[in-house]
């Protein structure tokens, strides 16, 4: 039997590594966000210890570097919103999901075990899956063709999609916090027809409804999708087999489908516009969007006059 190659074995390694220290620091701080801090960290590191075994192949530098830019923006984003943050020697923030999964899961050792299984051994065997793909195209000798490149092109702007609205959520929840600690927005009911009234109403919403939000829910969730869906087509164009590579991709977009659910639950009991905003909005791809022009015409109607 052929032995795994060293680079390979690494992060293997490293993956099993990160699955232990994530369930250990959940078990004993009660902080579940270890994988949300290694989400974006991961696949960049994975392609740097890849790298000396592909240095010749340049269908791996391109995704790479892509992969890579990736990974430097999302912890960027990720540390912009405070998920790095140390007080009294420990990471202070946990993604608020956790918190709703706790009380959903009560009794302790359930939980325990919730979070080995699905918080830390599932989701970092997955991001260790979704990134592998990369190290499979990597080991073709297939030369490049005009498919890769088309796909970079498609990788990229998946890239300036994600990158695009979660700027503009950062820019969102700025104003929105702003507006919150500005005494004047007191009165936004007052009836009055001014531009910063409607922005004010708009905004005090509690969820964005600006720029590419105003067409998609979720329009952050389609680039990280689409980045990943592209990783995965890597290998086929290599000459691979899809399946193997491309199953990741298909159980990430499964594990984004519950995200959407859970995260939307908690948004629509905290804002109750946005029952309306789910018939106004797409989810996720505006395909719909010319079907629900009547649930957007009475949406503005109701929440902006």
């Amino acid at each position: 039997m052929q032995a795994m190659p060293l680079s390979l074995l690494i992060t293997v390694l490293l993956t099993g590594i990160c699955v232990l220290i994530s369930f250990f620091y959940g078990l004993f701080t009660r902080n579940y966000s270890t994988v949300d801090r290694l989400w974006s960290v991961l696949p960049g590191v994975y392609v740097l210890v890849w790298l000396p075994g592909f240095i010749s192949s340049p269908r791996f530098i391109i995704a790479g570097i892509i992969v890579i830019a990736w990974s430097i923006r999302l912890t960027r984003n990720f540390a912009l919103k405070g998920g790095f943050k140390v007080e009294h020697g420990r990471f202070s923030v946990e993604d608020y999901r956790w918190e709703v999964m706790r009380e959903k899961i009560p009794e302790r050792f359930t939980f325990e075990l919730f979070n080995f299984f699905f918080i830390s051994l599932f989701q970092l065997s997955l991001i260790f899956a979704f990134s592998l793909p990369l190290y499979l195209a990597g080991s073709s000798k297939k030369p490049l063709g005009a498919g890769d490149f088309i796909l970079f092109a498609v990788h990229i702007l998946f890239l300036i999609l994600e990158t695009a609205a979660d700027e503009q959520q950062f820019a969102y929840y700025s104003k929105r916090e702003e507006i919150k600690n500005d005494s004047s927005s007191a009165d936004v009911d007052a009836g009055t027809d001014t531009e910063d009234a409607a922005l004010t109403r708009r905004v005090t919403l509690g969820f964005n409804t600006f720029g590419l939000w105003k067409f998609s829910r979720h329009p952050n969730y389609v680039g990280e999708m689409g980045g990943w869906i592209v990783v995965s087509l890597y290998p086929v164009l290599a000459g691979l087999n899809w399946f193997p590579a491309g199953l990741a991709s298909v159980i990430l977009v499964a594990l984004f489908i519950g995200s959407t659910i859970l995260a939307e639950g908690i948004t629509g009991g905290k804002y109750p516009a946005y029952s309306s905003w789910k018939k106004a909005t797409p989810p996720w791809i505006p395909f719909t969007l010319p079907f629900r022009m009547k649930a957007r015409k009475d949406f503005w109607n109701i929440h902006m006059n």
